[in-house]
């Protein structure tokens, strides 16, 4: 979860800072916004800090549900909208849950832990 997660931040990034211009926000914004998620979605990739990444994406996710895509209805339809709640609910969940095994976070905490006890 935490890799597709990661990817899915990383290619919004990259589409929102390089491809899609967006005529709804300021510039700053969108930059600083995508900026995040391009530097965030890497880190989840790779398990670095991932409960600490996960925070400002997850804020990120709460703030585009509430501005840009707001819910309509009790079920909407809006796949912007969907996207960001599944988003938003995959950062929580890592958040909680941590990295996983296979994650850079654990390769530096073997790392430190063997040089404790040397």
């Amino acid at each position: 979860m935490r890799v597709v997660t990661g990817i899915v931040f990383l290619g919004a990034g990259v589409d929102n800072l390089f491809l899609e211009s967006s005529g709804e926000l300021p510039g700053l914004i969108v930059i600083v916004g995508s900026l995040v998620e391009l530097l965030c979605g890497a880190a989840l990739v790779v398990g670095l800090l991932t409960r600490w990444v996960c925070i400002p994406l997850a804020l990120l996710m709460v703030a585009d549900i509430l501005i840009l895509h707001p819910p309509v209805g009790v079920f909407p339809a809006d796949e912007a909208f969907q996207n960001a709640f599944v988003r938003l609910a995959n950062s929580v969940g890592l958040a909680l849950a941590g990295p996983g095994k296979l994650a850079l976070d654990n390769i530096l905490a073997i790392r430190r832990e063997s040089k404790k006890q040397a």
